[in-house]
Protein backbone atom coordinates (compact mmCIF):
# COMPACT_ATOMS: atom_id res chain seq x y z
CA UNK A 1 0.00 0.00 0.00
CA UNK A 2 1.02 3.56 -0.82
CA UNK A 3 -0.15 4.67 3.04
CA UNK A 4 -2.69 4.02 4.83
CA UNK A 5 -5.33 5.58 3.36
CA UNK A 6 -4.53 5.11 -0.68
CA UNK A 7 -4.88 1.81 -1.68
CA UNK A 8 -4.47 0.68 -5.07
CA UNK A 9 -7.19 -0.37 -7.29
CA UNK A 10 -8.20 -1.21 -10.37
CA UNK A 11 -8.65 0.72 -13.37
CA UNK A 12 -11.71 1.19 -15.76
CA UNK A 13 -11.07 -1.23 -18.93
CA UNK A 14 -12.37 1.19 -21.75
CA UNK A 15 -11.62 -0.33 -24.63
CA UNK A 16 -11.97 -3.78 -23.48
CA UNK A 17 -15.52 -4.55 -26.46
CA UNK A 18 -17.65 -6.83 -26.65
CA UNK A 19 -20.86 -7.40 -28.80
CA UNK A 20 -24.18 -8.40 -26.81
CA UNK A 21 -24.48 -11.42 -28.61
CA UNK A 22 -21.40 -12.42 -27.45
CA UNK A 23 -21.68 -14.32 -24.61
CA UNK A 24 -18.37 -13.31 -22.04
CA UNK A 25 -18.40 -10.99 -19.57
CA UNK A 26 -17.03 -10.40 -16.05
CA UNK A 27 -17.56 -9.36 -12.62
CA UNK A 28 -14.69 -9.05 -10.08
CA UNK A 29 -14.01 -8.22 -6.24
CA UNK A 30 -10.80 -6.52 -5.40
CA UNK A 31 -8.63 -6.40 -2.25
CA UNK A 32 -6.30 -4.29 -1.09
CA UNK A 33 -3.60 -4.85 -3.89
CA UNK A 34 -3.74 -6.66 -6.82
CA UNK A 35 -0.53 -7.68 -8.83
CA UNK A 36 -3.72 -8.83 -11.66
CA UNK A 37 -7.11 -8.74 -11.85
CA UNK A 38 -9.26 -12.03 -12.10
CA UNK A 39 -13.17 -12.38 -12.66
CA UNK A 40 -15.63 -14.95 -13.32
CA UNK A 41 -19.13 -15.18 -13.81
CA UNK A 42 -21.83 -17.71 -13.97
CA UNK A 43 -23.88 -18.31 -17.49
CA UNK A 44 -26.30 -21.06 -18.46
CA UNK A 45 -24.46 -24.19 -19.88
CA UNK A 46 -24.63 -26.24 -22.79
CA UNK A 47 -26.91 -29.05 -21.28
CA UNK A 48 -29.31 -28.68 -18.21
CA UNK A 49 -26.82 -30.04 -15.47
CA UNK A 50 -24.02 -27.75 -16.79
CA UNK A 51 -22.83 -23.80 -16.35
CA UNK A 52 -20.43 -21.54 -18.01
CA UNK A 53 -17.81 -19.89 -16.17
CA UNK A 54 -16.20 -17.30 -17.98
CA UNK A 55 -12.66 -16.44 -16.45
CA UNK A 56 -11.03 -13.07 -16.94
CA UNK A 57 -7.55 -12.34 -16.28
CA UNK A 58 -6.27 -8.68 -16.27
CA UNK A 59 -2.63 -8.21 -15.97
CA UNK A 60 -1.18 -3.80 -16.11
CA UNK A 61 1.97 -3.59 -17.40
CA UNK A 62 3.21 -2.08 -14.40
CA UNK A 63 3.00 -4.89 -12.40
CA UNK A 64 5.44 -7.10 -14.80
CA UNK A 65 9.07 -6.47 -15.27
CA UNK A 66 10.17 -6.00 -18.15
CA UNK A 67 13.82 -5.87 -20.23
CA UNK A 68 15.08 -4.18 -22.55
CA UNK A 69 16.33 -6.15 -25.45
CA UNK A 70 16.91 -4.15 -28.88
CA UNK A 71 15.51 -0.71 -27.89
CA UNK A 72 12.76 -2.71 -27.19
CA UNK A 73 11.12 -4.10 -23.92
CA UNK A 74 9.38 -7.32 -23.07
CA UNK A 75 7.42 -9.34 -19.77
CA UNK A 76 6.61 -12.82 -19.61
CA UNK A 77 4.27 -14.21 -17.00
CA UNK A 78 2.62 -17.71 -16.59
CA UNK A 79 -1.08 -18.69 -15.74
CA UNK A 80 -2.30 -21.44 -14.04
CA UNK A 81 -5.90 -21.49 -13.46
CA UNK A 82 -7.73 -24.22 -11.45
CA UNK A 83 -11.19 -25.27 -10.50
CA UNK A 84 -12.05 -26.88 -6.77
CA UNK A 85 -15.19 -28.75 -6.16
CA UNK A 86 -16.67 -28.16 -2.76
CA UNK A 87 -14.14 -31.16 -1.32
CA UNK A 88 -11.05 -29.98 -2.67
CA UNK A 89 -10.62 -32.31 -5.33
CA UNK A 90 -9.06 -30.20 -8.35
CA UNK A 91 -11.45 -30.97 -11.42
CA UNK A 92 -10.08 -28.54 -13.83
CA UNK A 93 -6.46 -27.18 -14.72
CA UNK A 94 -5.16 -24.95 -17.37
CA UNK A 95 -1.73 -23.23 -17.62
CA UNK A 96 -0.35 -21.21 -20.45
CA UNK A 97 2.30 -18.60 -20.88
CA UNK A 98 2.04 -15.12 -22.44
CA UNK A 99 5.00 -12.86 -23.55
CA UNK A 100 4.32 -9.38 -23.94
CA UNK A 101 5.78 -6.27 -25.62
CA UNK A 102 6.08 -2.81 -24.79
CA UNK A 103 7.82 0.18 -27.48
CA UNK A 104 9.37 2.06 -24.39
CA UNK A 105 9.96 2.51 -20.57
CA UNK A 106 6.81 4.93 -20.41
CA UNK A 107 4.55 2.04 -21.07
CA UNK A 108 6.26 -0.53 -18.97
CA UNK A 109 5.56 1.81 -16.25
CA UNK A 110 1.70 2.12 -16.65
CA UNK A 111 1.93 5.60 -18.01
CA UNK A 112 -0.41 4.60 -20.91
CA UNK A 113 -2.79 2.70 -18.48
CA UNK A 114 -2.19 -0.42 -20.99
CA UNK A 115 -2.81 -4.11 -19.68
CA UNK A 116 -2.82 -8.21 -21.01
CA UNK A 117 -6.44 -9.38 -21.25
CA UNK A 118 -7.05 -13.47 -20.95
CA UNK A 119 -10.47 -15.14 -21.03
CA UNK A 120 -11.18 -18.76 -20.60
CA UNK A 121 -14.30 -20.41 -20.04
CA UNK A 122 -14.70 -23.47 -17.78
CA UNK A 123 -17.59 -26.20 -18.36
CA UNK A 124 -18.67 -26.86 -14.55
CA UNK A 125 -21.44 -29.01 -13.21
CA UNK A 126 -23.91 -27.42 -10.15
CA UNK A 127 -22.19 -27.61 -7.04
CA UNK A 128 -20.26 -24.96 -5.34
CA UNK A 129 -16.72 -24.23 -7.05
CA UNK A 130 -13.74 -22.28 -5.94
CA UNK A 131 -11.54 -20.88 -9.40
CA UNK A 132 -7.97 -20.43 -8.47
CA UNK A 133 -5.52 -18.06 -10.49
CA UNK A 134 -1.89 -18.11 -9.97
CA UNK A 135 0.49 -15.84 -12.14
CA UNK A 136 4.04 -16.07 -12.03
CA UNK A 137 6.28 -12.79 -13.06
CA UNK A 138 8.85 -14.90 -15.20
CA UNK A 139 11.85 -12.47 -14.67
CA UNK A 140 11.40 -12.53 -11.14
CA UNK A 141 10.11 -15.21 -10.45
CA UNK A 142 7.78 -13.60 -7.94
CA UNK A 143 3.82 -15.29 -7.54
CA UNK A 144 0.55 -14.15 -7.42
CA UNK A 145 -2.61 -16.11 -6.56
CA UNK A 146 -6.13 -14.93 -6.46
CA UNK A 147 -9.21 -17.01 -5.99
CA UNK A 148 -13.11 -17.12 -6.32
CA UNK A 149 -16.14 -19.10 -4.83
CA UNK A 150 -18.98 -19.49 -6.76
CA UNK A 151 -21.86 -21.59 -7.07
CA UNK A 152 -23.05 -23.52 -10.68
CA UNK A 153 -26.89 -23.87 -10.51
CA UNK A 154 -28.96 -25.79 -13.34
CA UNK A 155 -30.74 -22.70 -14.78
CA UNK A 156 -34.08 -24.93 -16.08
CA UNK A 157 -34.93 -25.98 -12.88
CA UNK A 158 -36.55 -22.23 -12.32
CA UNK A 159 -39.64 -21.06 -14.47
CA UNK A 160 -37.19 -18.03 -14.69
CA UNK A 161 -33.96 -17.57 -13.39
CA UNK A 162 -30.81 -14.61 -13.73
CA UNK A 163 -27.25 -15.04 -14.84
CA UNK A 164 -24.52 -13.38 -12.90
CA UNK A 165 -24.45 -9.56 -12.72
CA UNK A 166 -21.53 -7.76 -15.07
CA UNK A 167 -21.01 -3.55 -14.37
CA UNK A 168 -20.86 -2.10 -17.40
CA UNK A 169 -19.59 1.64 -17.51
CA UNK A 170 -21.12 2.88 -21.39
CA UNK A 171 -23.35 0.98 -24.03
CA UNK A 172 -23.38 2.32 -27.38
CA UNK A 173 -26.27 1.20 -30.42
CA UNK A 174 -24.55 1.22 -33.35
CA UNK A 175 -26.41 -0.29 -36.48
CA UNK A 176 -29.29 -1.93 -34.05
CA UNK A 177 -26.51 -3.85 -32.06
CA UNK A 178 -25.10 -2.64 -29.05
CA UNK A 179 -21.50 -2.20 -27.92
CA UNK A 180 -20.39 -2.39 -24.30
CA UNK A 181 -17.31 -0.92 -22.05
CA UNK A 182 -17.33 -3.64 -18.77
CA UNK A 183 -16.13 -1.71 -15.87
CA UNK A 184 -14.07 -4.83 -14.81
CA UNK A 185 -14.45 -3.73 -10.76
CA UNK A 186 -16.17 -3.99 -8.20
CA UNK A 187 -15.34 -0.45 -6.92
CA UNK A 188 -17.83 1.95 -9.31
CA UNK A 189 -16.62 5.15 -6.95
CA UNK A 190 -14.80 6.34 -10.56
CA UNK A 191 -18.11 6.41 -12.62
CA UNK A 192 -19.34 9.94 -12.04
CA UNK A 193 -22.43 9.57 -14.10
CA UNK A 194 -24.23 6.38 -13.84
CA UNK A 195 -23.51 2.81 -14.77
CA UNK A 196 -25.27 -0.09 -16.46
CA UNK A 197 -25.73 -3.80 -14.79
CA UNK A 198 -25.80 -6.50 -17.88
CA UNK A 199 -27.01 -10.30 -16.92
CA UNK A 200 -29.27 -12.54 -19.08
CA UNK A 201 -32.56 -14.11 -18.16
CA UNK A 202 -33.68 -17.78 -18.50
CA UNK A 203 -37.34 -18.28 -19.61
CA UNK A 204 -38.44 -21.68 -19.01
CA UNK A 205 -41.53 -22.62 -17.86
CA UNK A 206 -43.62 -19.28 -19.93
CA UNK A 207 -46.51 -18.13 -17.21
CA UNK A 208 -45.81 -14.68 -18.31
CA UNK A 209 -45.66 -12.52 -21.63
CA UNK A 210 -43.71 -10.15 -20.22
CA UNK A 211 -41.89 -9.60 -16.56
CA UNK A 212 -40.57 -5.98 -14.82
CA UNK A 213 -37.07 -5.95 -13.78
CA UNK A 214 -35.82 -3.65 -11.07
CA UNK A 215 -32.85 -2.70 -9.21
CA UNK A 216 -31.90 -2.00 -5.58
CA UNK A 217 -29.06 -0.97 -3.60
CA UNK A 218 -28.51 -1.89 -0.22
CA UNK A 219 -26.02 -0.85 2.62
CA UNK A 220 -23.84 -2.90 4.73
CA UNK A 221 -27.17 -2.57 6.91
CA UNK A 222 -28.88 -4.79 4.58
CA UNK A 223 -31.03 -1.59 4.11
CA UNK A 224 -32.30 -0.49 0.50
CA UNK A 225 -30.85 3.61 0.09
CA UNK A 226 -31.99 3.31 -3.41
CA UNK A 227 -34.34 1.54 -6.23
CA UNK A 228 -35.25 1.40 -9.38
CA UNK A 229 -37.89 2.69 -11.83
CA UNK A 230 -39.60 -1.17 -13.46
CA UNK A 231 -38.55 -1.96 -16.88
CA UNK A 232 -41.23 -4.39 -18.31
CA UNK A 233 -39.55 -6.80 -20.97
CA UNK A 234 -40.64 -9.35 -23.23
CA UNK A 235 -40.35 -12.97 -21.61
CA UNK A 236 -41.37 -15.21 -24.37
CA UNK A 237 -37.78 -15.77 -25.53
CA UNK A 238 -36.29 -18.89 -23.01
CA UNK A 239 -33.23 -16.78 -23.24
CA UNK A 240 -32.78 -12.79 -23.08
CA UNK A 241 -29.29 -10.46 -22.74
CA UNK A 242 -31.15 -7.13 -20.40
CA UNK A 243 -28.85 -4.02 -19.03
CA UNK A 244 -30.72 -1.81 -16.72
CA UNK A 245 -28.96 1.82 -15.94
CA UNK A 246 -28.65 2.68 -12.63
CA UNK A 247 -27.55 6.80 -11.73
CA UNK A 248 -25.57 8.37 -9.33
CA UNK A 249 -26.44 7.65 -5.76
CA UNK A 250 -25.99 10.70 -3.89
CA UNK A 251 -26.41 8.85 -0.62
CA UNK A 252 -22.99 6.89 -1.53
CA UNK A 253 -20.03 6.81 0.68
CA UNK A 254 -17.21 4.94 0.96
CA UNK A 255 -17.84 1.88 2.13
CA UNK A 256 -19.46 -1.32 0.50
CA UNK A 257 -22.89 -2.26 -0.97
CA UNK A 258 -24.62 -4.93 -2.96
CA UNK A 259 -26.80 -4.52 -5.77
CA UNK A 260 -30.01 -6.46 -5.92
CA UNK A 261 -31.70 -7.28 -9.38
CA UNK A 262 -35.33 -8.10 -9.12
CA UNK A 263 -37.33 -9.90 -11.81
CA UNK A 264 -41.25 -9.08 -10.95
CA UNK A 265 -44.74 -10.38 -11.95
CA UNK A 266 -45.98 -7.57 -14.17
CA UNK A 267 -49.29 -6.94 -11.96
CA UNK A 268 -47.91 -6.90 -9.01
CA UNK A 269 -48.26 -2.94 -7.10
CA UNK A 270 -45.82 0.04 -6.51
CA UNK A 271 -44.95 -1.53 -3.10
CA UNK A 272 -43.75 -4.97 -4.31
CA UNK A 273 -42.80 -8.01 -1.51
CA UNK A 274 -40.88 -10.98 -1.85
CA UNK A 275 -44.02 -12.49 -3.09
CA UNK A 276 -43.97 -10.65 -5.57
CA UNK A 277 -40.38 -12.16 -6.90
CA UNK A 278 -40.14 -14.53 -9.63
CA UNK A 279 -36.07 -14.69 -9.46
CA UNK A 280 -33.18 -12.33 -7.95
CA UNK A 281 -29.38 -11.92 -8.40
CA UNK A 282 -26.93 -10.17 -6.50
CA UNK A 283 -23.41 -8.92 -6.19
CA UNK A 284 -21.25 -6.61 -4.28
CA UNK A 285 -19.96 -3.50 -5.05
CA UNK A 286 -17.64 -1.30 -3.50
CA UNK A 287 -17.64 2.67 -3.80
CA UNK A 288 -14.24 4.58 -3.05
CA UNK A 289 -13.19 7.38 -5.05
CA UNK A 290 -10.01 7.14 -7.15
CA UNK A 291 -7.20 9.10 -8.32
CA UNK A 292 -4.37 8.55 -10.89
CA UNK A 293 -4.88 4.50 -10.32
CA UNK A 294 -5.12 4.35 -6.38
CA UNK A 295 -8.07 4.29 -4.38
CA UNK A 296 -8.39 6.99 -1.63
CA UNK A 297 -10.94 6.00 1.36
CA UNK A 298 -9.93 8.59 3.74
CA UNK A 299 -9.74 12.20 2.41
CA UNK A 300 -9.29 13.61 6.04
CA UNK A 301 -5.91 11.91 6.07
CA UNK A 302 -5.34 12.52 2.41
CA UNK A 303 -5.33 16.13 2.97
CA UNK A 304 -3.22 15.92 5.99
CA UNK A 305 -0.69 14.62 4.20
CA UNK A 306 -0.52 17.32 1.68
CA UNK A 307 1.46 19.24 4.17
CA UNK A 308 5.17 19.01 2.21
CA UNK A 309 3.15 19.77 -1.31
CA UNK A 310 0.80 22.43 -0.49
CA UNK A 311 0.89 25.38 0.97
CA UNK A 312 -1.54 26.29 4.53
CA UNK A 313 -3.83 27.96 2.32
CA UNK A 314 -4.20 24.98 -0.42
CA UNK A 315 -4.96 22.61 2.56
CA UNK A 316 -7.56 25.47 3.92
CA UNK A 317 -9.89 25.47 0.31
CA UNK A 318 -9.91 21.51 0.04
CA UNK A 319 -10.62 20.93 3.94
CA UNK A 320 -13.17 23.72 4.07
CA UNK A 321 -14.88 21.50 1.18
CA UNK A 322 -18.88 21.15 2.66
CA UNK A 323 -18.87 17.16 2.16
CA UNK A 324 -15.95 14.38 1.57
CA UNK A 325 -17.23 14.68 -2.08
CA UNK A 326 -16.70 18.23 -2.82
CA UNK A 327 -13.14 17.75 -0.68
CA UNK A 328 -12.25 14.37 -2.74
CA UNK A 329 -12.96 16.84 -6.15
CA UNK A 330 -11.04 19.76 -4.73
CA UNK A 331 -8.19 16.98 -3.32
CA UNK A 332 -8.13 15.86 -7.25
CA UNK A 333 -8.35 19.40 -8.85
CA UNK A 334 -5.30 20.50 -6.39
CA UNK A 335 -3.04 17.50 -8.46
CA UNK A 336 -4.22 17.52 -11.88
CA UNK A 337 -2.40 21.00 -11.53
CA UNK A 338 0.62 19.31 -10.70
CA UNK A 339 0.03 16.64 -13.14
CA UNK A 340 3.50 16.61 -15.31
CA UNK A 341 1.72 14.26 -17.92
CA UNK A 342 -1.90 15.63 -18.25
CA UNK A 343 -2.67 13.35 -21.26
CA UNK A 344 -1.99 10.17 -19.91
CA UNK A 345 -4.18 8.36 -17.13
CA UNK A 346 -1.00 8.46 -14.46
CA UNK A 347 0.04 11.51 -12.24
CA UNK A 348 3.77 10.46 -11.62
CA UNK A 349 3.94 13.75 -9.38
CA UNK A 350 0.75 12.01 -7.01
CA UNK A 351 2.78 9.29 -7.52
CA UNK A 352 5.89 9.89 -6.35
CA UNK A 353 4.76 11.88 -3.63
CA UNK A 354 2.75 8.90 -2.06
CA UNK A 355 5.15 6.42 -2.53
CA UNK A 356 7.72 8.55 -0.45
CA UNK A 357 5.43 8.84 2.00
CA UNK A 358 5.15 4.63 2.03
CA UNK A 359 8.34 4.55 2.18
CA UNK A 360 9.11 6.93 5.51
CA UNK A 361 6.21 4.96 7.10
CA UNK A 362 8.26 2.05 6.35
CA UNK A 363 11.74 3.55 7.56
CA UNK A 364 11.59 6.61 9.37
CA UNK A 365 8.57 5.41 12.38
CA UNK A 366 9.13 6.77 15.94
CA UNK A 367 7.68 8.95 17.98
CA UNK A 368 5.24 9.17 15.36
CA UNK A 369 3.84 7.84 12.02
CA UNK A 370 7.01 8.20 9.84
CA UNK A 371 5.42 10.82 7.10
CA UNK A 372 5.82 13.23 10.62
CA UNK A 373 9.40 12.52 11.49
CA UNK A 374 11.57 14.82 10.56
CA UNK A 375 13.58 12.07 8.37
CA UNK A 376 10.63 11.62 6.64
CA UNK A 377 9.90 15.37 6.00
CA UNK A 378 13.12 15.69 4.42
CA UNK A 379 12.61 12.40 1.99
CA UNK A 380 9.16 13.08 0.94
CA UNK A 381 10.39 16.94 0.05
CA UNK A 382 13.83 15.67 -1.62
CA UNK A 383 14.06 12.08 -2.46
CA UNK A 384 17.10 9.47 -1.56
CA UNK A 385 19.83 11.40 -0.59
CA UNK A 386 23.30 10.39 -2.25
CA UNK A 387 24.73 9.64 0.85
CA UNK A 388 24.31 9.07 4.36
CA UNK A 389 26.58 9.04 7.00
CA UNK A 390 26.54 7.85 10.91
CA UNK A 391 29.14 9.34 13.70
CA UNK A 392 28.97 9.88 17.59
CA UNK A 393 29.08 13.69 18.77
CA UNK A 394 32.27 14.56 20.91
CA UNK A 395 30.80 15.28 24.00
CA UNK A 396 27.51 14.72 23.81
CA UNK A 397 27.37 11.05 23.23
CA UNK A 398 24.85 11.58 20.27
CA UNK A 399 24.35 9.86 17.48
CA UNK A 400 24.05 12.19 14.33
CA UNK A 401 23.38 11.48 10.79
CA UNK A 402 23.83 13.42 7.65
CA UNK A 403 22.32 13.06 4.71
CA UNK A 404 24.16 14.73 1.50
CA UNK A 405 22.83 15.36 -2.25
CA UNK A 406 24.19 16.13 -5.28
CA UNK A 407 23.29 19.72 -5.17
CA UNK A 408 25.61 20.21 -2.38
CA UNK A 409 22.58 20.25 -0.03
CA UNK A 410 22.60 18.95 3.30
CA UNK A 411 21.18 18.19 6.23
CA UNK A 412 22.25 16.73 9.97
CA UNK A 413 19.77 14.60 12.34
CA UNK A 414 20.79 14.10 15.68
CA UNK A 415 19.05 11.32 17.81
CA UNK A 416 18.70 12.75 21.06
CA UNK A 417 17.39 10.03 22.88
CA UNK A 418 19.41 6.95 21.90
CA UNK A 419 16.38 4.83 20.21
CA UNK A 420 15.95 6.21 16.57
CA UNK A 421 14.34 9.75 17.54
CA UNK A 422 16.48 11.40 15.14
CA UNK A 423 15.67 15.49 15.12
CA UNK A 424 16.81 17.75 12.07
CA UNK A 425 19.63 19.64 14.03
CA UNK A 426 20.80 21.72 11.19
CA UNK A 427 19.21 23.51 9.15
CA UNK A 428 16.57 24.01 12.09
CA UNK A 429 13.83 24.08 9.74
CA UNK A 430 12.81 23.26 6.07
CA UNK A 431 10.96 26.10 3.97
CA UNK A 432 10.66 24.07 0.67
CA UNK A 433 7.72 22.21 -0.67
CA UNK A 434 7.92 18.77 -2.88
CA UNK A 435 8.56 19.06 -6.77
CA UNK A 436 8.22 16.41 -9.23
CA UNK A 437 11.83 16.61 -11.08
CA UNK A 438 12.02 13.53 -13.25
Amino acid sequence: MISKMIKYYCLVFVGLIFLLQNDSFAQQSSSDFEAFYFDAIVFEGKTPDSGRVDCFIVVPYDRLNFVSVDEKFSAMYGVELSAFDSSGTKVYEEVFSKTIKADDYFSTKGGNAEFDFSQKIIYLPEGKFRIKVVVSDKLNKQQYERSRNLTVINFRNFDLALSGILLVSTIEEINGKYKITPHISDNIGNLNNNFFVFFETYSNTIKHDSIDLVWEVLDAKDEIIAQGVRKRVSANASRQQQFLQIPTIEEMTSGSYVVRLIALKPDTSYNYTQNDYLAVAQRSIKYFRSFAGVVIDDISSAIKQLRYVAYQHDVDYIQSGKNNQEKLLRFEQFWKKLDPSPSTDRNEAFDEYYLRIEFANRNFRSYTEGWLTDKGMVYIVYGPPSSVERQQGYGDGKIYEKWSYRNNREFIFADNTGFGDYRLYRPLSVTEKFQYNR
